[in-house]
C-alpha cells in the first residue's frame, strides 16, 4: 500500500472513530459526535461554534484530492485543521432548537480524534510536498 493511501486511510479511520465518541460536554449533557456531524450544518446557519462544522467538507476535499491535486488537498487540509482547532475558541454551544446556549465544560475523544484526522491530512500533505521539492519533482 502506498504511503499516501496509508495517510488517507489513517485520517478516515480517525474520523470514523471520532463519530462513535462524545465530542464535548456542557452542564446538562454530552454531545455525540455523530449528531454534531449530521446536524451541524443546521446549527451552522445560526452561527457560533457550529460554524466549525465547515471543517468537514474541507477534510473531505482533502481526502478526495490528496492523490491527484495535492496542492488543493494541502489547502483544504490546512483549512480543515484550522477550522477544527477554532472550536476551542468557542466557550459555548447551541444547546437546543429554541436558541439557548450552554457553556462547554469539557472536550472528549470525539473532538480530539476529529482534530487528529484533520491534522493527519495536513502533516501528510506537508510531508509529501517537502519530499517532492527535495526530489525535484513537481507537486501539482
Amino acid at each position: 500500500m502506498s504511503p499516501k493511501r496509508i495517510i488517507t486511510f489513517l485520517s478516515i479511520g480517525l474520523f470514523l472513530t471520532a463519530l462513535t465518541q462524545k465530542c464535548y460536554c456542557t452542564a446538562s449533557h454530552c454531545g455525540d459526535s455523530i449528531m454534531a456531524f449530521l446536524l451541524g450544518w443546521v446549527g451552522m446557519l445560526m452561527g457560533g461554534a457550529a460554524i466549525t462544522w465547515l471543517a468537514n467538507p474541507a477534510l473531505f476535499i482533502s481526502w478526495v484530492f490528496f492523490a491527484k491535486r495535492p496542492k488543493w488537498s494541502l489547502v483544504a487540509s490546512f483549512a480543515a485543521s484550522f477550522i477544527s482547532l477554532c472550536f476551542l475558541m468557542f466557550g459555548q454551544v447551541l444547546a437546543n432548537e429554541s436558541g439557548q446556549y450552554q457553556q462547554i465544560t469539557s472536550y472528549h475523544a470525539g473532538y480530539w480524534l476529529w482534530l487528529a484526522s484533520c491534522v493527519t491530512m495536513l502533516v501528510g500533505n506537508i510531508y509529501f510536498q517537502r519530499q517532492a521539492r527535495l526530489s525535484g519533482t513537481m507537486y501539482s
